[in-house]
């Protein structure tokens, strides 16, 4: 999980955590996001886009390109800013949608 605003970031675990996610690593940087993939490869990548430091968008190619294919959802208020996102992603809008969030990503959670 990417993102700078830890209210949010708990928010979106809360929610991901009921669609069934079971280990969540958090960064509030692209550069944290950078390091605690190295740590630990994640299997999925939740993601804000503007970030205080650096971008969701060039954290997210630099997790792929050090660790390859891994699916991707930005949550994100400024959907724009990722359009087009390389590597393609799902982009979903803030406010949060609980509904779309846990669908999105019970579609894209590896089995």
């Amino acid at each position: 999980m990417i993102e700078d605003d830890w209210l949010i970031a708990d928010h979106i675990t809360s929610v991901i955590e009921r669609a069934g996610a079971t280990s969540i690593a958090q960064a509030d940087s692209e550069t944290a996001a950078v390091d605690a993939a190295g740590t630990h490869c994640p299997q999925m990548i939740v993601s804000d886009v503007r970030l205080h430091e650096g971008t969701g968008p060039l954290a997210v190619q630099r997790i792929i390109a050090a660790h390859g294919n891994i699916p991707v959802m930005f949550i994100t208020g400024t959907p724009e800013a990722c359009i087009p996102c390389d590597p393609p992603a799902v982009i979903l809008t803030k406010p949060i949608d609980e509904t779309a969030v846990m669908a999105t990503f019970r579609s894209l959670a590896p089995l």
